[in-house]
């Protein structure tokens, strides 16, 4: 189960890729994310993945939730900007076609994650692959993460590429990843390395294959590899931090390939860091890694 040609994802590799933070700069300077996430059910998923998205470094943060966890996420998280959308029982649903507009709040943006914390109800189906067809037609290019629920959505729906805008970055760990290619999880498990990067050139995308040594492949047929593995990331959420990373950083300017492997990198090294301040790994929460990104990025300096 080698890696074959993957290129080890340095700390050197990791500080070419962190961005700069001029003195002279402003909010506008680093971007605006958007979070489309959360339900009544899942409503930490969210928590974890717009606190991860502002402390990327992102310039403003915007949270696209239900309304009814409005509340208690505003409470939690005074820094992000909320756009409330329509639900049914909990779970952002999709209005009728001539009450539409707004619903799909991508104007401004410079990148995009849906799934975290998403339901599987009919509704939030319905919005998921009306977002995708706004975006599509309207702004095909902008940067786009889909993780979690937004996986297993789209793994159910025939020819689900063709659903994709151009700029994606899809972060399946491997069962979400045998979903989407209706591989096995053992032939998944027997070459991870060639199925990622035959994936990742086939779909034209950036695939982010999460477990014990991420790969990031790119549709170049490039592959990077985390050169290391840590248990502490074995605890649900610990995708949320991730996939708000990624937004947060391609927001500000990094590629996906990029955003992905700066992401990867960073998640792990701060997953050490709170292990070391916490002292187990089973005792080690993804909310622990959120606060030890920022002495993760001061190690790259």
């Amino acid at each position: 189960m080698g890696n074959h040609s993957a290129t080890p994802i340095t700390p050197k590799l990791a500080r070419e890729l962190l961005p700069l933070r001029p003195d002279d700069s402003f909010k506008g300077t680093f971007g605006k994310a958007l979070v489309v996430a959360g339900s009544r059910k899942y409503t930490g998923a969210a928590n974890l993945a717009i606190q991860a998205a502002l402390r990327s470094g992102a310039g403003l943060v915007f949270g696209a939730i239900p309304q009814s966890i409005h509340t208690a996420l505003a409470a939690s998280i005074p820094e992000a900007i909320w756009l409330l959308l329509p639900e049914k029982d909990g779970a952002i649903t999709c209005l009728s076609p001539e009450e539409k507009a707004g619903l799909f709040p991508a104007v401004g943006k410079d990148a995009i994650l849906v799934g975290p914390g998403l339901d599987q109800t009919e509704g939030t189906q319905a919005y998921l692959l009306g977002l995708l067809a706004h975006l599509r037609d309207r702004a095909p290019d902008l940067p786009l993460v889909a993780d979690a629920e937004a996986l297993n959505i789209l793994s159910r729906q025939p020819n689900w590429r063709t659903l994709m805008p151009n700029n994606a970055v899809l972060t399946p760990h491997e069962m979400e990843f045998s979903r989407l290619t209706r591989l096995s999880l053992d032939e998944v498990h027997s070459d991870r390395h060639d199925h990622a990067l035959t994936c990742a050139k086939e779909w034209r995308q950036v695939l982010v294959l999460k477990g014990p040594n991420t790969l990031v492949a790119s549709p170049e047929g490039e592959c990077r590899v985390l050169p290391f593995a840590n248990s502490v990331l074995s605890h649900g959420g610990s995708g949320d931090v991730l996939a708000g990373l990624i937004v947060g950083l391609l927001a500000q300017g990094l590629a996906p390939f990029d955003a992905a492997t700066l992401a990867v990198w960073l998640h792990a090294r701060a997953a050490e860091l709170a292990l070391a301040t916490v002292g187990h790994p089973a005792a080690t929460l993804p909310s622990d890694i959120l606060q030890h990104l920022g002495k993760a990025m001061h190690d790259l300096q």
